[in-house]
């Protein structure tokens, strides 16, 4: 398994900050969310995504396809136990899993509180356009999709980082010119 404080930089295209280019979660920080929730009751790989999704007030599930290689690499580490009770399996953390989520806490702790945060600002953002689309319906997606390009922004900020003066100043230039833009909104 991959150490749960893996080098963000190196780990699969993660951004600097630990979010990842291309996904809400990074491997490494769902394996140390699963350690987080899994200490405090034990759950099924279905009940671990939706106490992941009520996290973020649906914002973000993982998917199958990342949370059960998580549990997998998990169990095969000692970190999770894998009780059987008929077709499901439940998992539980071992001491071991305990032993890496102290050694680890304070990452966790940083995992936890950022996809609670992405789940608070959602839930405001959601209120806010429902609110003015008249609609919770139509305010649902919009409030998605301003989130994740909130999101989407930051990441490729982060990514210029390294840029030189030039690309800095262009860098400054189109977030000024966007910020105009969008205050215009409010003056139409």
């Amino acid at each position: 398994m991959v150490s749960p404080t893996t080098n963000p930089t190196t780990d699969g295209g993660y951004l600097a900050a630990g979010m990842p280019a291309t996904r809400k979660l990074s491997a490494t920080d769902l394996r140390l969310l699963i350690l987080v929730l899994l200490s405090e009751q034990e759950s099924y790989g279905t009940e671990l995504a939706d106490r992941i999704e009520r996290l973020t007030a649906g914002f973000y599930r993982p998917s199958p396809g990342m949370m059960y290689p998580r549990l997998a690499e998990l169990v095969e580490q000692g970190a999770v136990e894998l009780l059987r009770e008929g077709r499901r399996k439940h998992h539980r953390i071992s001491d071991r899993g305990r032993a890496l989520l102290a050694e680890h806490s304070e990452a966790a702790e940083r995992v936890r509180w950022r996809l609670e945060s992405t789940g608070r600002k959602y839930r405001k953002l959601r209120a806010s356009i429902s609110q003015a689309v008249d609609s919770d319906e139509s305010g649902l997606p919009l409030a998605y999709e301003q989130l994740a390009a909130r999101q989407d922004l930051k990441a490729a900020l982060r990514e210029c980082l390294d840029l030189d003066a030039a690309g800095q100043r262009e860098v400054t230039q189109i977030l000024q010119e966007t910020t105009a833009r969008i205050r215009a909104l409010r003056h139409d």
